[in-house]
């Protein structure tokens, strides 16, 4: 920890001793610990370092401070993770994940809006019980809706001529840093919109929405009106943007996808012309925002449509 050379030694020791009381987890009924960090008691170690005022003794008056920090934090967490406190309710969720998270990944930016980048890594690393895949995916929608709507806008891809589409063959495509895609094997979106319908302290005593299964695709992204909307997608785009997402020109994507998921083509030929233009329409793709590196000439978009519909005459005629 960086700190002022300057600053008087009974300083330093009063705002390093101040920080690892607060950031201690209270218990379950709000208090602080009783043991110090040192061991010590805190009542008698608070002592010697705050005053007791007329109200309140010295170990009540940090109390305060660790009490506001935590509520603070676990609030903060709890907004940005709605469907997840859904699954435990508020009580089990601060004393099974939010406590425990950020005791090893303790806030370090000003904007709490940051507060939860690690919460899908830690459930990774230290969530075991039987349920875990569902809370980890739970986890990531619901970070998506937090950076869906907060993500920087890139200026968006415009194609006007035929002059533009030879352009934009040649390029590095991205997706929207508002845009999110998703795989799971249920309809989690609208298992989450349902449970999104009633408090946390609703689903403690009601049994859960019962899911859609099947391997299904999402998208997730921020509308012009400023929403955050989610739709189902097909498998071909669903592909097809993640290479978007990663950087890739048109025909990279189409390549990787041939390479990697035959049996998607025949499919894709049929949609990939109308759903390059919604995804241009909607804004999800970008060029990158800085100087283009040069990419070996590649055919142009009406090209590849025309040599995706070839592989799909080709497959009707086997």
């Amino acid at each position: 920890m960086s700190f002022d050379l300057r600053a008087p030694k009974p300083l330093k020791d009063c705002q390093e001793w101040f920080a690892s009381i607060i950031v201690r987890p209270i218990d379950m009924d709000n208090k602080i610990a009783s043991l110090a960090p040192t061991g010590v008691p805190i009542e008698e170690e608070a002592s010697k370092f705050i005053a007791p005022s007329s109200t309140l003794q010295s170990h009540q008056r940090i109390e305060l401070y660790n009490q506001q920090y935590w509520w603070r934090l676990l609030s903060v967490l709890q907004e940005i993770f709605p469907l997840v406190v859904r699954l435990f309710g508020y009580s089990d969720f601060n004393q099974y994940i939010g406590f425990k998270y950020l005791v090893k990944y303790p806030p370090t930016h000003w904007n709490l809006n940051t507060i939860g980048d690690n919460l899908c890594k830690w459930l990774e690393e230290e969530y075991i019980d039987g349920d875990k895949q569902l809370v980890k995916d739970s986890a990531a929608i619901d970070w998506g809706y937090n950076q869906s709507f907060v993500a920087e806008e890139l200026e968006q891809l415009n194609i006007t001529n035929d002059n533009d589409l030879a352009t934009i063959s040649e390029a590095t495509l991205y997706l929207q840093p508002s845009v999110h895609l998703f795989q799971f094997n249920y309809n989690l979106f609208h298992f989450r919109d349902q449970m999104l319908e009633q408090s946390p302290e609703y689903w403690i005593d009601n049994d859960f929405p019962t899911m859609d299964k099947g391997e299904k695709q999402f998208i997730l992204c921020r509308s012009p009106s400023l929403q955050v909307i989610w739709s189902e997608i097909s498998q071909g785009e669903y592909y097809l943007l993640k290479r978007f997402q990663q950087g890739s020109s048109v025909a990279e994507a189409c390549e990787w996808l041939e390479t990697h998921k035959p049996d998607l083509m025949n499919d894709t030929a049929k949609g990939i012309q109308a759903w390059f233009q919604q995804w241009i329409a909607r804004g999800w793709l970008s060029l990158k925002p800085s100087i283009q590196q040069k990419k070996p000439a590649t055919p142009d978009a009406s090209t590849l449509f025309a040599i995706m519909r070839a592989k799909r005459n080709n497959i009707h005629s086997e």
